[in-house]
């Protein structure tokens, strides 16, 4: 009898505990395996496979069904950047066509493979879109949101905590190859909060119930979600030429400056011909690197000129920097920053 008593008190417990867990008490407790540090670095990109990461991260961003062929055709390479890029991108589609592909990699792979987050954000994104295809209020968003967390498996509670361990983490400069599947999650609201923000929807972030502070790249992403694109593109190139340092944090603003893709070469080539005019307000070389950089990301051959005039410039770093982005716009090599934002 009281083996009995002990038996029901045990599973009690462990069921209090799995619900509590559920519902995002208690410490944080990451959905998927976290790979601290490093770890074994990923094989070099060859031009090929950097191009067709970029080729089909706009694939993804513009919505071009069309193309998804491509996309799928791309879970089969055997870097895990340009796989990742892919999912990122199926998830952007929204497309249901991409469910048996992304379940057959999912089963395929071992529990602890850096691709599976990716392959459940996908199918996450996939299963919310196909479920709410048009978002046109309030209500729909909300809906929309429940469900993607829903298939996500995970709850506001849990992506708030991830994202706070995460902070942590990252201040105390203890790195991970990837930011935890809850971070991902957020990342990825705040993407559709800001879609919906520009067709209309003007409470589209608040109406989620997550807080996009709690990491950078979210609330990047929820701070230009409200802009125009005109003014976006602005607020970026301004942003980057003011850096005294660079940081891991500016790649995240130039990947989103390079998604703006030849329009925002043109700001950029502006802006580094007004540095020169004025060089005594720009005195840091480390704008001018982040604003090569993200001219090497879109890979505007039309920029190669203002490029090559920074060759003589007296700041050994800004030539330095130069030459670095020429390298890559002369061979048409074109890369992607931020594989995860």
């Amino acid at each position: 009898m009281k083996a009995r008593k002990v038996f029901w008190l045990v599973g009690g417990l462990g069921l209090v505990m799995l619900v509590a867990f559920h519902l995002g008490y208690g410490p944080y407790q990451p959905h998927f395996p976290i790979r601290q540090g490093q770890g074994e670095p990923y094989s070099a990109l060859s031009r090929e496979q950097s191009n067709l990461m970029a080729d089909i991260r706009g694939i993804g961003l513009q919505k071009d069904r069309s193309q998804i062929g491509k996309v799928l055709a791309a879970l089969q390479e055997d870097h895990p950047l340009v796989v990742i890029s892919a999912l990122m991108a199926l998830g952007r589609l929204e497309d249901p066509e991409a469910e048996d592909d992304l379940l057959s990699l999912q089963r395929k792979l071992p529990w602890n493979s850096d691709l599976q987050p990716f392959i459940a954000l996908a199918l996450a994104r996939i299963e919310a879109g196909h479920a709410f295809p048009e978002v046109k209020d309030e209500r729909q968003l909300q809906a929309k949101m429940r469900h993607f967390l829903k298939a996500a498996k995970v709850s506001p509670s849990q992506i708030h905590k991830g994202a706070l361990w995460y902070t942590e983490q990252c201040r105390k400069r203890l790195y991970s190859r990837w930011a935890p599947f809850e971070v991902q999650v957020l990342r990825q609201a705040a993407e559709m909060a800001g879609e919906a923000y520009q067709n209309g929807i003007l409470n589209a972030f608040k109406v989620t119930g997550l807080d996009f502070s709690l990491d950078y790249a979210s609330q990047l992403k929820a701070k230009l979600g409200q802009m125009s694109r005109e003014h976006r593109i602005q607020w970026l190139v301004d942003s980057l030429s003011k850096k005294q340092v660079g940081r891991w944090e500016e790649d995240y603003e130039i990947q989103a400056l390079a998604d703006e893709e030849l329009v925002a070469s043109k700001a950029i080539i502006a802006k580094l011909q007004e540095m020169r005019t004025h060089r005594t307000q720009y005195r840091y070389h480390a704008g001018f690197a982040l604003l090569f950089r993200t001219l090497a990301c879109i890979g505007d051959h039309d920029s190669i000129p203002v490029v090559k005039s920074f060759l003589n410039d007296s700041d050994s770093w800004v030539r330095y920097y130069a030459k670095q982005a020429l390298r890559y716009l002369e061979q048409r090599w074109r890369i992607v920053r931020a594989t995860d934002y």
